[in-house]
């Protein structure tokens, strides 16, 4: 009997951790899409493969794992990685309890790490994935090794208003939005680039409806979770995890619909320098000056989806900065090369 109550809490003090074998969760092959069924979603992620640290990369709002599909790659050196996709997005449900705010967000992802056996992890985000990435440093220390923000570094409670001040431009014609895949194309022209990722993220966040396209994820989702992000504001000075902020320069024509005219192209770039351009500055001012560790970069000629744009170059900053043994300190040693 003493024998028995002696093997049966050996086993419960070394028993292995949750792990991709978890019953909550089906993996799939290296690249493919796998699922984990939480408390009130079923996640979406890619595992890119990789040996070593983890690193997680978040998508922007609108986006899903599947913007990384060649990104994701070009950081597994000497790392594990891994891309999710948010709740309300793409091949992640709905969330069961309609919550979307930044608590949630994070909530998941704490969850998706305990389910796959992942202690701590460094995050890359894009976009809106910032203010995951700064409720994760501030919140939860003890799960964060580094954190890396793509033009998402922001406070972005004046991001309502900036929008609704840019200049009329042109939408997609009826052609471009006839299919998913006539989309996807329209999509990689907005973006100016050719990308088999951009595809595949059109493919998850779109669908085809009687007459046209339209995105899976509704307005109030959409609305609800950048809401939710203003709410949370991040809080540099609480963050001590290294941090490495990428800011784009706010001064080029992006997103604008390849149907746009000359003028129009011309309005959307006098705005984004009057306007948006300031306030990036400002925002980038804020975190240098509040941040514990760590350090920022404006790219010039540059573009909000900047690992798309210019891949190889970002991956090779990420990797430094996530090797180096001086993380405060961190020197960008590859040349940034001009458009």
């Amino acid at each position: 009997m003493r024998s028995a109550v002696i093997a049966a809490f050996a086993a419960l003090l070394f028993a292995a951790p949750a792990s991709a074998k978890d019953t909550a969760c089906t993996s799939a092959a290296i690249g493919g899409d796998s699922y984990c069924q939480l408390k009130s979603v079923r996640l979406h992620y890619i595992d890119h493969g990789g040996q070593g640290p983890v690193v997680i990369l978040l998508a922007g709002l609108g986006s899903s794992a599947h913007v990384f599909d060649e990104f994701g790659p070009l950081l597994r050196q000497g790392h594990r990685v891994i891309a999710v996709t948010r709740r309300g997005y793409g091949q992640s449900s709905d969330a069961s309890n309609g919550d979307y705010s930044n608590g949630a967000l994070v909530g998941d992802l704490l969850e998706l790490m305990d389910h796959l056996g992942i202690q701590r992890a460094s995050f890359v985000g894009h976009s809106l994935a910032g203010g995951e990435l700064a409720t994760l440093g501030s919140k939860h220390p003890e799960r964060v090794d580094r954190l890396v923000y793509i033009d998402a570094a922001y406070d972005r409670s004046e991001v309502p208003s900036l929008m609704a001040a840019l200049p009329p431009s042109a939408s997609p014609s009826p052609t471009a939005l006839a299919t998913v895949a006539s989309f996807a194309e329209w999509r990689q022209q907005a973006l100016g680039v050719r990308s088999k990722a951009v595809v595949a993220d059109v493919a998850a966040t779109m669908q085809q409806g009687p007459k046209s396209v339209a995105p899976r994820t509704d307005q109030k989702t959409a609305g609800a979770a950048l809401a939710g992000d203003i709410a949370a504001k991040a809080k540099w000075e609480e963050i001590a995890a290294p941090s490495l902020a990428f800011y784009t320069s706010k001064d080029v024509a992006e997103q604008v619909p390849p149907e746009a005219s000359a003028e129009q192209r011309q309005a959307f770039i006098d705005y984004s320098v009057k306007a948006l351009r300031p306030w990036m500055l400002r925002q980038q001012a804020e975190f240098l000056s509040r941040r514990q560790c760590g350090a920022a970069l404006e790219v010039p000629r540059s573009t909000h989806h900047l690992f798309l744009e210019r891949p190889a170059w970002l991956a090779a900053n990420i990797l430094a900065f996530l090797a180096s043994t001086k993380p405060c300190e961190s020197v960008f040693k590859t040349v940034d090369p001009v458009r």
